[in-house]
């Protein structure tokens, strides 16, 4: 389920007794009553997570998307100690990840980065009904592409494409979601893009002591 059945006062949620706004890494303060009535996306990362640095070119372009259709998002900035307390209210257990709060203050997802990386800034605004809508479009779509396919990088086998939850391409190496061109004997995966064009391969990186990073996730130890 996409929707998550959480409200929040958003004052309460960000502020505290010393002080209403938050910090932004370049130190510019942030008014947490500027923030009430909008879309907020809080995007728990690290500089040293490699997932995290993967996916942020992705959430930056898709904030600019979004922002020249005449929607838009915020940011939340987390550049002070504000970001353990919601580490804790959110029950973060893995990084990067992303939590959509809609105007109202309600919980709309706390997967809105699996939704991003699936869609791009079509994902917004994360409801459950419009996401509903982007899944009927994309399965429309795979009814037009190949049911095999072979591939330079997986010459053993056919690929099959097959409906698949998440998975990391063995191409590009990001992870995917819904279909998957699959070879099952050797659980070797490709994004749809990947099998039916060339894409560029990427190396892998470790992470920081004390967390482990396991494909597209960085989990504490």
């Amino acid at each position: 389920m996409a929707t998550e059945d959480v409200s929040h006062d958003l004052s309460s949620l960000l502020s505290s007794e010393e002080r209403d706004f938050l910090i932004r890494n370049n130190g510019d303060q942030v008014p947490v009553s500027g923030l009430v009535g909008k879309n907020i996306l809080l995007y728990f990362s690290a500089q040293w997570c490699p997932p995290c640095r993967a996916f942020l070119p992705k959430l930056i372009e898709a904030y600019h998307t979004i922002k020249a259709k005449g929607s838009a998002f915020e940011p939340l900035p987390f550049g002070d100690g504000m970001k353990q307390i919601l580490d804790k209210k959110f029950k973060i257990e893995g990084i990067p990840t992303a939590v959509a709060i809609g105007p109202s203050g309600r919980t709309i997802t706390k997967e809105a980065r699996m939704h991003l990386t699936a869609y791009g800034a079509d994902a917004f605004p994360f409801t459950e009904e419009h996401l509903k809508q982007l899944e009927e479009e994309i399965e429309k779509k795979a009814k037009g592409w190949p049911e095999k396919v072979k591939h330079e990088l997986h010459s053993e086998h056919e690929l099959i494409r097959t409906k698949r939850s998440s998975y990391n391409c063995d191409c590009c190496g990001e992870s995917g979601y819904s279909w998957s061109f699959y070879c099952k004997e050797c659980d070797f995966d490709l994004h749809p893009k990947c099998a039916l064009k060339e894409d560029e391969d990427t190396g892998t990186e470790k992470g920081k002591e004390g967390f482990i990073c396991d494909g597209d996730v960085c989990r504490k130890a």
